[in-house]
């Protein structure tokens, strides 16, 4: 089996410090070697969303498909308390999503914000060093 590399944004607006915390020390456990990219503040973009996010983004390999990824990655976000009633809140404790693929953008939230961009190509950038 090949080893498939991924890009994964990390973001939160609840407990957020803590919940990047939880989310990060799941993922370096269960994905060994990971590489985080730094964290930043930003502004809330769009309705429901009234309270600031943590943003940052994990570099991973693994032998799992996209699909198979989706699918553990959606189970850690319930894990820390994310609901489909929270988000419709504009609550989010956890956000989970894959932006590349084998180095090929897969998520149009990479040409949607600039800070999803940023953490994208340095870790890019890191890897390819």
């Amino acid at each position: 089996m090949e080893t498939n590399s991924f890009i994964v944004t990390i973001g939160s607006n609840n407990n957020a410090e803590d919940n990047i915390s939880s989310v990060k020390a799941l993922l370096q456990e269960e994905f060994v070697g990971s590489v985080f990219s730094p964290f930043q503040w930003t502004p809330p973009v769009g309705l429901p969303y009234t309270k600031p996010f943590l943003n940052g983004a994990i570099r991973l390999s693994t032998l799992l498909s996209p699909e198979a990824l989706k699918i553990r990655l959606k189970a850690i976000e319930v894990h820390l308390g994310r609901t489909p009633e929270m988000k419709a809140m504009g609550i989010v404790p956890i956000d989970l999503d894959i932006i590349t693929f084998n180095e090929h953008i897969v998520h149009p939230d990479y040409s949607r914000f600039q800070f999803v961009k940023e953490a994208v190509d340095r870790l890019l950038k890191e890897k390819n060093q």
